[in-house]
Formats: C-alpha cells, structure tokens, sequence
C-alpha cells in the first residue's frame, strides 16, 4: 500500500469513487493526520496505542507532491506536481512553487470540493493549494491540535491535521538527533491521545507524506567545471530528485542514479510534467544547483527514493 492507494481510499469514503479500494474506513466519519517527515525509520520506535504498518510514499518525496496526490487520488505522473521546482514548457522557464503559493493559489481539482471536510493547517504552510476548501489556520502545535479536536468534536465528516514540526526539526539536525526524536514522541503522544478519545466515532488515520534520510555531504553543481560546460539547460526538481531537459550532462552521472524518461513515467505514473532525464543522489548526498539551497545546508532530506525517504508508518485506529 502507499499513499496513493490511501487517498483513493478516501475518495471513495466520501462517495466520490465507490471501488473498495482498502478497506481502512468502517467509521461514518473519517479523519487524516499528515506528520510531516515521520518516516518508518523514527516512528517505528515510538510507543503508540496501536501498531502502525508499513507503508510507502509516493516519488518524489516532496510535500507538495503528496499533498496533491491526497488531494486528488492521482499518481504524481497524472497530476503533474513532482516538486517544489517544475518546468513550464510553454513559457521554456522553471517555476518556483514556493514563491508563486505567496502570490497566488494553485488551483487543484479535488475530489473534495463540495463534502463536509475540514483541513486544520498551519497559517503559513500550504494554503496555496487549497484555495477551494474549508481551511482552519493554526498557529502553534498546541493550537493546531486544539483546533483539530473541536473539528472532531463538530463532527465534520472528515477532517485533515497537517503537522509539520518533526520535518522542521529533521531537516536542521538530522533525523537521529535528540530534537528531531523528541518533537516525534511528543506528536505522537498527544495525537494517540486524541485519536484513541474518537476512535468509537472516527476511523482517525495517522500517516506522513516521506522520511528523512541522514545527509553527510552537499555537491554545489556550480563548483563543477564539467557540469557547467556541459550544461544547456538548468536542472529543476529538488536536490535529492534533480531533473534534465534536453541533452544529458554526462557529468552528472558520478553524483548517483540516472534514470531516463521511460523509466521516469514508471516511477511517478504518468507522463505530465515528467523530464528527459532524473538524478536520483547516491544515498546521503544533495546535489544543489540552486543557490537558494545552498543557503540552507540540511543535515537531513528527502525527495529521493531510499527505503528512509519513502517508508513511512500508518496508525488506523477504530
């Protein structure tokens, strides 16, 4: 099962797709909890009330490519978001989702427009691809999980909580520091709590959209000599999914995997935005030609295809 699989799952909940798909939801009323960075690899540790099993993301592991998946049951071939940097071929221009979300939505056809979902999120944090649905912006942890219980307690008929603390905490000390262990257990407590107080009215999902993996070593694409000849147009995707137009650096080849466009549609399942070419880095490296990464120097990342980055847990309590 991945999370594809799950939101399909969903959409047929809501009677929007009537196919047994899982057989996850027995609740009239259904919720999705999104641990932002809680790969397999941390919550297999973790004390909870139920045993989580062992699913797997979708690629690239970038939020905003699962996000756009849960929200409309498609692969991320078929919807087109495979990152935060994407390639507008009409315009010969790469995009940054990042900094278009702050001026504008990205309206997505989701399958939950028109039904009782309310989505608890992070003032600041992913609105942009919601602009259609009922939003609850939160502020701090415990007011987002303040808001999330008095959503249960309204009895909507499915509320989504998106947690975004232990990515955060991942992404500046590692995936195995104590920070990045504590923010985990701590989430994990609170939301079994709350989970187990609803579970006789709610099947109450608790999932995340990627892992972390350790990173040890940072290649900057400027500093290559060779790349930079060689290259004619820049790469987009992200620093663990770096993708190609056109003709193929074979520079880039030392840095990891390097996966041609048949082979590209089989990972993402589709064929709508999907490169000539994709560097997949060798475990527990970035490679970054953007200079806006370079600033930030992660210890931990994702968006590659490691068992850390794409196994993540699922707790189905009922």
């Amino acid at each position: 099962m991945d999370l594809y699989d799950l939101s399909r799952e969903i959409k047929s909940f809501l009677g929007q797709d009537r196919r047994d798909v899982g057989d996850l939801i027995h609740r009239e009323r259904a919720s999705l909890v999104l641990v932002d960075g809680l790969g397999w690899n941390i919550a297999k540790d973790l004390e909870a009330s139920v045993a989580p099993m062992k699913i797997s993301s979708v690629f690239p592991t970038i939020t905003v490519t699962v996000f756009a998946t849960l929200l409309t049951a498609k692969r991320p071939g078929e919807h087109g978001i495979l990152g935060w940097r994407l390639l507008d071929r009409e315009e010969g221009r790469i995009v940054n989702l990042l900094e278009t979300l702050k001026e504008e939505p990205l309206e997505l056809e989701t399958f939950f427009e028109g039904t009782d979902s309310l989505f608890v999120m992070p003032e600041a944090a992913t609105r942009g691809l919601m602009g259609k649905l009922r939003v609850v912006p939160y502020y701090t942890y415990w007011d987002g999980l303040y808001k999330y219980r008095k959503a249960m307690e309204e009895g909507h008929k499915f509320v989504f909580f998106y947690i975004p603390y232990v990515d955060a905490t991942s992404h500046i000390n590692g995936p195995f520091h104590e920070a990045t262990l504590a923010a985990a257990r701590e989430i994990m407590t609170t939301l079994d709590r709350v989970a187990v107080s609803f579970r006789e009215s709610y099947t109450v999902l608790i999932t995340a959209d990627h892992g972390h993996v350790a990173l040890e070593r940072n290649f900057d694409l400027w500093e290559d000599r060779e790349f930079m000849e060689e290259m004619e147009f820049p790469p987009y995707g992200d620093s663990r999914n770096l993708m190609i137009k056109g003709k193929l650096p074979k520079s880039l080849a030392k840095y990891g995997t390097v996966y041609e466009r048949g082979k590209v549609v089989e990972l993402v399942g589709g064929t709508k935005n999907v490169p000539d070419f994709l560097l997949v880095p060798h475990d527990n490296t970035n490679v970054v030609y953007w200079k806006d990464e370079m600033e930030h120097l992660h210890r931990g990342g994702h968006g590659g295809m490691t068992k850390d980055e794409m196994e993540v847990p699922l707790y189905v309590y009922e």
